[in-house]
């Protein structure tokens, strides 16, 4: 057989003392000793029930206390017994842990936007700078010698073997090599000066 916690036992158990219903009249009208009384008598009680109701850790679960709290402040009314202060209590907690839930699902819900809009705007940015250096390399190559964009065009646009691309412009493949790479020197060395 399972035992309860001991918040769950503190969550079965009323607050003991002189009891609370006797604050909510004093609360209702402002009273801060009164409600520094009920905090005293409720802190305890309310954090089980939070941590009943959320299944959330500690810190999420003080949060919760701590605006059913100001609810208290702000709404409680006059109430005659332990039992309605009891229920008044349990549904202050509920809502206020719902909200809170709410709350913490539409803040994660922003951040992950925030954050997919951030990585859409970074990829943006790439890409626009990709194109801008395609559109460099496009020109750049434009105004190679002929041959030079014949080797190029042969190597990576039709891509040939090294061996392939001397062949068809009577060369050996070692030369074609040779070509295509002081080719790529010259436009990396290019590129470098405009694009750093």
């Amino acid at each position: 057989m399972m035992t309860p916690t001991e918040s769950e036992r503190v969550a079965a158990t009323p607050p003991t003392r002189s009891g609370s219903a006797h604050l909510t009249a004093p609360i209702a009208k402002g009273d801060e000793q009164a409600f520094a009384s009920f905090y005293e008598l409720w802190f305890d009680r309310a954090l089980a029930m939070a941590r009943k109701a959320t299944r959330r850790d500690e810190s999420f679960c003080l949060d919760v206390v701590q605006d059913c709290m100001l609810r208290v402040v702000r709404a409680m009314r006059p109430l005659e017994t332990e039992e309605a202060v009891q229920a008044w209590m349990a549904r202050a907690i509920l809502t206020t842990a719902v909200d809170r839930l709410r709350s913490d699902r539409r803040r994660k819900r922003r951040e992950q936007l925030s954050a997919r809009s951030e990585l859409d705007s970074q990829d943006a940015g790439r890409n626009a700078e990709i194109a801008e250096r395609n559109r460099w390399l496009t020109e750049h190559i434009k105004q190679l010698p002929g041959r030079d964009q014949e080797l190029l065009a042969a190597r990576f646009g039709d891509d040939k073997t090294l061996q392939q691309v001397g062949e068809a412009l009577s060369m050996t493949g070692h030369a074609a090599h040779g070509r295509i790479r002081r080719i790529l020197v010259k436009l990396r060395d290019a590129a470098r000066d405009i694009f750093s």
